[in-house]
């Protein structure tokens, strides 16, 4: 059974390089689509990326997607494609701050 999930998450955490970011959490939105060729249950892909990216409390965006598409990986290892964003709504006024992750298996 294939399946198709797509997630859509706004939590805060510590994330980011700049002094100010490493003392108060911040808004963040997680985006998450994956592919699978078995059932991938969306809730605990979500449990686990949030979980995963508030403990580790990244410095760099980029290294926080990779290593999260990595940890789903491993945790569900039927996984064909995953893609996942990180944006900080509050970090700029009038802008959309974030990275992007892609990836095939």
């Amino acid at each position: 059974m294939q399946s198709n999930i797509k997630i859509k998450l706004q939590f805060k955490c510590i994330i980011g390089m700049l002094d100010y970011e490493r003392l108060e959490k911040q808004k963040i939105n997680l985006k998450i689509l994956a592919k699978s060729s078995s059932f991938l249950d969306y809730a605990k892909v979500a449990k686990l990326s949030k979980k995963y990216i508030k403990a580790k409390k990244f410095h760099k965006l980029e290294t926080a997607i990779s290593k999260l598409a990595k940890k789903i990986k491993k945790t569900f290892p039927d996984l064909k494609k995953i893609k996942i964003e990180i944006t900080k709504p509050k970090i700029m006024k009038n802008a959309k701050l974030g990275a992007k992750y892609k990836k095939k298996y």
